[in-house]
């Protein structure tokens, strides 16, 4: 995936910025269920449909200071309305670990997350494995969204260059990205998600 160069970054969902930008589908699937961090959680969600979220697309732009990604994606009508939508970029911080681990001690991800409702925002979390959730470092971070029939547009921006515990990201530069997404109409929340199988390298034009 190419993150297109721009004159400066805007924490906006439309706009001539974003013209141009490539844009890639992510396939998504469901967590699988014996990787979930709890049996309660496993015996709750056993006979229950979960993963609706199948894709996302993504754009991605920069301007040497800041890097931008636009994440959309649809779900179905909502069965409840318990949980907020959400959904994450993830960065390697040093070396490249499964996905699916949610990293690992020696191979912690920097995770981004947006969630919708009431408390809407985005934060940053610093991942060592499945179940793991710890406060990520400040890259200045922030996150704009919007919904409307049933399809959701994220932009979530964070500051170029790197730092204890975030993941260094440059210009001129290749990174690899996963995602995650939550459908909360669903009830889908934590462990119960679609995440990207593989890493994606997002290249940055310098």
């Amino acid at each position: 995936m190419k993150c297109k160069r721009v004159s400066k970054v805007e924490l906006v969902l439309d706009g001539p910025q974003w013209a141009g930008a490539e844009s890639a589908s992510i396939a998504m699937m469901a967590t699988p269920l014996p990787m979930q961090p709890t049996g309660y959680i496993i015996n709750s969600w056993t006979d229950k449909p979960y993963g609706r979220i199948q894709s996302l697309d993504v754009q991605a732009i920069h301007d040497g200071q800041t890097l931008a990604l636009r994440i959309s994606w649809s779900v179905p009508p909502a069965s409840e309305a318990d949980f907020p939508p959400a959904v994450a970029f993830a960065l390697p911080v040093k070396a490249v670990s499964p996905l699916a681990l949610m990293g690992t001690a020696e191979a912690p991800m920097h995770i981004l997350r947006w969630q919708g409702g009431a408390h809407a925002g985005v934060r940053s979390v610093l991942a060592k494995g499945i179940g793991s959730s710890n406060h990520g470092p400040d890259v200045g971070q922030k996150a704009l969204a919007r919904e409307a029939d049933h399809r959701y547009t994220v932009v979530i921006t964070r500051a170029l260059g790197a730092g204890a515990g975030a993941a260094p990201v440059k210009a001129g530069s290749t990174t690899k990205v996963g995602f995650a997404a939550w459908d909360g109409g669903n009830g889908e929340r934590a462990g119960i998600k679609s995440f990207s199988v593989v890493w994606v390298s997002l290249v940055k034009k310098a």
